[in-house]
């Protein structure tokens, strides 16, 4: 008890330094233009580096990839990527994203623009289209082109303010985490995204540090390990539900179609009339048949043979 509060102390401190940080770096579109608040850098540590839109309300931030590109998270756009911008305003420096043409090889002689968005052509083959352009540019072929294996992996958000932040990189990571925040919209295009974790770094003070670490990341993989069980599960049973509902539903559909045509041909009641003293071995329907039979006195009775 007597260590917790120091440690609680540096873990605030640590936090405020980093949003300081993240605050005095401003985002900029691939033309220079100053972007709105909702942008942010994915990798405070750099001097310069990439921004997406992590800045946005909870459920609907960018998620950064490695090399500065950006994947939305949300609604139609889900899983599509973005070169949003970088803070550096020249976009010259190597921090800065270069999938697609910018200020460093000069548009490839075409105008600047604010952003691009990466469409997959075919596997390993992308191109890339102003941002809010709806048309594919697969097949246009002045659209720039890139062959890749890989668009980039998920980077997960840093935060060190120097030797001392190290100790308290799991305390830094929990706040950081929850305060998830906006996305970008250029003309009818949204990027989107998800929370993000801060990654540890070797920390000075090894006992508690470490345990600290180890803990936040055994809880991260547990919660994780979990939610991705849980939908898998529910999509299988799903799949499962849909299955039956259709098979049940053909098997109705089976023997109610066998129910109208067994009753098209079901045989109808007959009435026979036959003479009372006249020989009743008449074929196998007639006998099955209603027979009224007529006698002496009689207007008749009925009797089923």
């Amino acid at each position: 008890m007597v260590r917790s509060v120091p440690f609680f102390a540096v873990a605030v401190s640590v936090a405020v330094y980093s949003v300081a940080i993240a605050a005095e770096q401003t985002c900029y579109g691939l033309n220079g233009t100053v972007l709105d608040s909702t942008y942010g850098p994915c990798n405070t540590d750099a001097k310069h580096s990439g921004c997406c839109a992590i800045h946005r309300p909870a459920g609907s931030v960018d998620i950064c990839l490695d090399n500065g590109l950006c994947m939305a998270t949300t609604g139609q756009y889900m899983g599509t990527i973005w070169q949003d911008g970088c803070t550096d305003p020249t976009g010259q420096d190597e921090g800065c994203p270069k999938m697609c043409p910018d200020a460093r090889d000069d548009f490839n002689g075409s105008k600047p623009v604010l952003a691009w968005n990466v469409q997959m052509c075919d596997y390993g083959s992308y191109c890339c289209r102003e941002a809010n352009d709806r048309n594919n540019c697969c097949n246009n072929a002045t659209a720039p082109k890139i062959k890749t294996n890989s668009l980039g992996a998920f980077q997960f958000q840093t935060s060190t303010a120097g030797d001392s932040s190290t100790a308290t990189a799991a305390a830094a990571s929990s706040t950081q985490s929850s305060s998830t925040k906006p996305t970008q919209v250029f003309g009818t295009a949204v990027s989107t995204g998800t929370p993000f974790t801060s990654s540890p770094t070797t920390s000075s003070t090894p006992d508690l540090c470490a345990a600290e670490k180890r803990k936040t990341v055994a809880v991260g993989g547990a919660v994780g390990g979990v939610l991705g069980a849980a939908l898998v599960g529910a999509l299988i049973a799903m799949f499962w539900l849909y299955k039956k509902e259709k098979h049940q539903r053909r098997i109705k559909e089976h023997y109610e179609a066998q129910f109208e045509v067994s009753s098209a041909y079901w045989p109808r009641p007959q009435t026979v009339v036959v003479d009372a003293d006249s020989d009743l071995s008449g074929t196998p329907a007639e006998k099955d048949a209603e027979v009224v039979v007529l006698g002496e006195g009689d207007e008749g009775r009925r009797r089923s043979a």
